[in-house]
């Protein structure tokens, strides 16, 4: 059951926890102006009555417009707004593989997608054979319909997994969830590489960078149980609007008597 900072069950609606269609409501409207910088957001009841959502789910979507750096929690004052609505700051936190796909971010894939087959510098990114077939999905992503996009992205599937394309547009999510749900595979592994580079010329001229701008790539390999590929994808970023965090948290190992008591140093 997903839980919220404090402790507390997550209320989930139809597409995941209801604190995200909070923060996704209200950070649009932080982007468009509605709450300009210096000003309180809505009090926590009030917030409470418009999404018709508890005063937990409440709390935590403040405490991850806070976590983007958006708004501030001020004593007397209430949550204010901290940043000009104009400027987009893309931050994905990612906790498990399920977050790498940040349902926060409107995807929208091209209708074009095709087949292709890999010559000798796509084999060398994707890590593949010179004649390989994939099927590549070219998108876009958007915390703002009305503003440039704040991810580029290019997805190479395997061609066995190519059905996939004829449920694009027709359902949500990540691709890579299409082909467990199609085919019956299950991702098991993700790799993950960020480097810092100009992107491809198309990239540049969708993110609005100059020419050698550089932006962040993040590439990503999602894995079958039997190791093999079933997505890789490129996703391009505009370095000055993007940050990455995550939080891994330690498990401690049960104790095991079987392995005894270690023996203390004897005194002199």
């Amino acid at each position: 059951m997903a839980r919220e900072a404090d402790g507390q069950p997550a209320e989930v609606g139809h597409n995941g926890p209801l604190y995200q269609m909070v923060v996704a409501a209200l950070r649009a409207e932080i982007i468009r102006g509605v709450y300009p910088v210096g000003t309180r957001l809505p009090s926590e009841s009030s917030l409470v009555a418009r999404f018709a959502v508890s005063r937990h789910t409440v709390r935590e979507a403040l405490r991850q417009l806070r976590d983007l750096g958006l708004v501030e929690s001020r004593q007397g004052l209430g949550t204010v707004v901290l940043r000009p609505g104009g400027e987009q700051v893309y931050v994905h936190k990612v906790n498990s593989i399920a977050d790498l796909h940040d349902s926060n971010v409107e995807s929208r894939y091209d209708e074009d997608a095709r087949l292709i087959t890999a010559d000798s510098a796509l084999a060398i990114r994707l890590g593949c054979q010179p004649g390989d077939a994939w099927l590549r999905v070219d998108g876009t992503r958007y915390l703002d319909l009305e503003a440039p996009p704040v991810c580029v992205v290019e997805i190479y599937v395997p061609r066995r997994f190519a059905g996939v394309s004829r449920l694009l547009g027709r359902r949500s999510g990540p691709i890579y969830s299409l082909i467990e749900l199609v085919y019956g595979e299950n991702i098991v592994e993700v790799e993950q590489e960020l480097r810092a580079l100009p992107p491809p010329a198309a990239v540049a001229r969708l993110l609005e960078v100059a020419e050698q701008e550089i932006a962040i790539e993040i590439r990503r390999v999602y894995r079958l149980l039997n190791g093999e590929p079933a997505e890789i994808t490129f996703n391009y970023y505009k370095a000055s609007q993007f940050r990455y965090s995550m939080n891994l948290r330690r498990v401690r190992e049960p104790f095991e008597p079987s392995r005894g008591t270690p023996e203390l140093p004897k005194s002199a």
